[in-house]
């Protein structure tokens, strides 16, 4: 089953919900996309679908100031990119989780048992409010910074004098920025304490996956948010011989070898410990 809604508030969240087992109690996992996409990019869908088929309700957003129209997947709306901070990001994670939790989704949620999967970004997104939802009970992050202040001195002290930060993507008809006020927000509230710091306070396992050729946050950052912990709850797989997208481009014909590799790694550690606290809640009872 695919379903499209749209989950009102603040900023309307438009969302795609996969599922195999509509009738069926399931944990629901919410899968975050990174700065420029959004819930149809790339290999989104087909990581959804395969989430899907392991027996989870999947619900696919797109972040609600990400600029995107939905139909065609450009970047129409350039003023709401603009004013998007990660502060917003945060937010819209908060009220999709509430709003699964709360019995929006309009098919049966087993209590207690959600997942999140992020994608660069979204992976710095999926950590920071992992840490005020209980029922997070798996994590994975693909090719998450370990800071989000990834800016020289010196373009900060230009985007500060200007006002914004001017980039083009071809996506966009015309040129794209980010107000500084985006930068205002990382350094009042995402700093301290360091995102590898966050990460250790999670009592959720977190796998992290990360491309072994990734030019745009580097092996090296990674390693730095695993701060040295490896173990039972948290882990590291490097999948060789791809970058930051895990070889794909959009639109996405075919699912490269690497994106198979790191979607197969990611349904494992669902499974695994979202049926372990599935277990885990039969033997309470």
């Amino acid at each position: 089953m695919l379903r499209e809604m749209t989950i009102e508030g603040k900023r309307p969240l438009r969302a795609d919900l996969r599922t195999r087992r509509p009738n069926e109690p399931r944990p629901v996992v919410v899968v975050l996309h990174g700065f420029l996409g959004y819930k149809r990019w790339g290999f989104f869908p087909w990581l959804s679908e395969r989430i899907a088929d392991a027996g989870f309700h999947v619900v696919t957003p797109s972040f609600g100031l990400c600029g995107v129209d939905e139909e065609t997947g450009r970047i129409l709306r350039p003023d709401e990119f603009a004013r998007n901070t990660v502060s917003d990001e945060v937010e819209d994670l908060h009220r999709i989780l509430g709003f699964a939790r709360d019995g929006g989704l309009s098919v049966p949620v087993r209590p207690g048992a959600a997942g999140l999967v992020g994608h660069s970004r979204g992976g710095a997104v999926a950590m920071i409010a992992a840490a005020d939802h209980p029922e997070v009970r798996a994590l994975v992050t693909w090719a998450t910074p370990s800071t989000l202040d990834r800016y020289t001195e010196r373009r900060k002290r230009l985007w500060k004098e200007e006002g914004r930060l001017v980039f083009r993507d071809p996506r966009a008809d015309e040129p794209l920025s980010l107000s500084y006020a985006y930068y205002e927000d990382i350094a009042r509230h995402w700093l301290e304490p360091p995102l590898a710091e966050r990460a250790a306070r999670l009592e959720a396992p977190q796998l992290l996956v990360h491309g072994e050729q990734d030019a745009t946050v580097t092996l090296r950052e990674t390693k730095a948010l695993l701060d040295g912990r490896v173990g039972s709850t948290i882990e590291l797989e490097v999948v060789p011989g791809c970058g930051h997208a895990f070889g794909t481009t959009h639109p996405m014909d075919r699912p490269p070898a690497p994106l198979e590799t790191a979607a197969g790694l990611t349904r494992n550690w669902l499974s695994r410990h979202l049926a372990d606290t599935e277990r885990s809640d039969r033997e309470s009872r």
